[in-house]
């Protein structure tokens, strides 16, 4: 068994019935002759399964879960690698219950440490894209160019250029999960050629490759999508309020807003799909998709839609205080207006990306009159 094994996550997977038969085995010996192993293998009993408040949150986790809470995996490199019974320290192991979840934290093998976390206490980098693969392995996007390969050497990722793209078999239909955090944007070519272009703030959940008659993502924030075209196989956009389906087509994607979609199309044809309607799409028009009130269709500004591809937004009489998520997302910063006269604001007035924060801000005290001062790592405009 490889190094990059974690003896607490074998435990886990042990409890719920994830291990593969090689694996159950191993890991039997292991705790057999290895009174540090048997007694961690104890001590997950006692506090799950003999123990009635625990074994009923446990009864809660499944081993998807539990694959998926596996966080920060710390490799050191000068250390050679060695069998899993040949370890010279094993884990130590203890659990708290926390709010509506449960923290396992697992340290100290002789080659790296895990922490191990449930779905509610997740450990992530911070402010990095990053990769969350099907099995719970997180990849750092934010360190510049990479090549790196996922644990089971199945998929060899190339991250350049502000862009992911990766060689995969076709049959790995195993959903992961990219996240753009506030602050940052990034690109991901799929198996089929279909480009995305994600905006700050936006999650993408999408398979290695797409083996099926169909092809499907889920995307939560903003993405401007390219779609390869391949007829024997539709593409099909899950979104919280709408469900978008495309032979080949380019489109933008909006679901910053709670309870609601838009979706432009550039060029090609959608089908729109949301509360029982269905709208095809011509290209210039876009859905708006809610909750309350169904699809509803209109022509779009590109200049206003799509200006943030170029690192820019165009406002139009618009509130300051709609102005302002967008700001957040685009430059992780928090902003808050002391008193509604000054969110009620309107502006006419385009924000360039490159020029930070402060250029803006500083336009408010020009045109606006509206001051601006920091207090505990957030912005007040007053």
């Amino acid at each position: 068994m490889k190094s990059r094994s974690d003896i607490h996550e074998l435990l886990m997977l042990k409890l719920t019935g994830g291990l593969s038969k090689d694996q159950q085995v191993e890991i039997d010996a292991l705790i057999e002759r290895d009174p540090a192993v048997n007694d961690a293998w104890n001590n997950i009993q006692d506090y799950y399964l003999r123990n009635p408040k625990h074994r009923a949150d446990f009864e809660n986790i499944s081993t998807g879960d539990i694959m998926s809470g596996i966080r920060e995996k710390v490799h050191n490199p000068q250390q050679r690698s060695f069998r899993i019974g040949k370890l010279l320290m094993a884990v130590a192991v203890a659990a708290a219950v926390t709010g509506a979840g449960i923290f396992i934290y697992t340290v100290l093998k002789t080659n790296h440490s895990s922490k191990v976390l449930s779905a509610v206490h997740k450990q992530i980098p911070a402010k990095s894209v990053y990769l969350e693969l099907r099995n719970g392995q997180i990849i750092d996007l934010s360190g510049g160019e990479q090549h790196p390969k996922t644990e089971d050497e199945q998929v060899v990722l190339n991250n350049s250029r502000n862009t992911l793209t990766f060689v995969a078999d076709r049959d790995d239909s195993g959903l992961n999960k990219l996240v753009v955090p506030p602050g940052k944007d990034y690109s991901i070519r799929l198996s089929d050629g279909t480009e995305i272009r994600m905006n700050a703030g936006s999650t993408l959940q999408f398979p290695f490759g797409f083996a099926g008659n169909s092809r499907e993502i889920s995307l939560t924030g903003e993405a401007y999508i390219k779609v390869a075209t391949a007829a024997d196989q539709p593409f099909t956009v899950h979104t919280p309020d709408a469900t978008i389906q495309v032979l080949g087509t380019e489109f933008n994607v909006n679901t910053y807003n709670s309870g609601k979609a838009a979706i432009s199309l550039v060029q090609g044809a959608v089908k729109v799909l949301a509360d029982k309607q269905e709208v095809i799409l011509k290209p210039g028009f876009q859905a708006d998709c809610t909750t309350q009130n169904g699809i509803n269709t209109h022509p779009f500004d590109k200049n206003d839609v799509l200006s943030w591809l170029e690192g820019k937004y165009e406002f139009q009489e618009t509130p300051l205080s709609e102005i302002i998520p967008i700001l957040e997302r685009w430059y992780d910063v928090k902003i808050i207006t002391d008193h509604p006269a000054v969110a009620r604001k309107t502006f006419n007035v385009q924000i360039n990306r490159s020029e930070g924060i402060e250029g803006f801000l500083e336009m408010l005290k020009i045109i606006r009159s509206a001051d601006y001062y920091y207090k505990n790592d957030t912005i007040h405009i007053k």
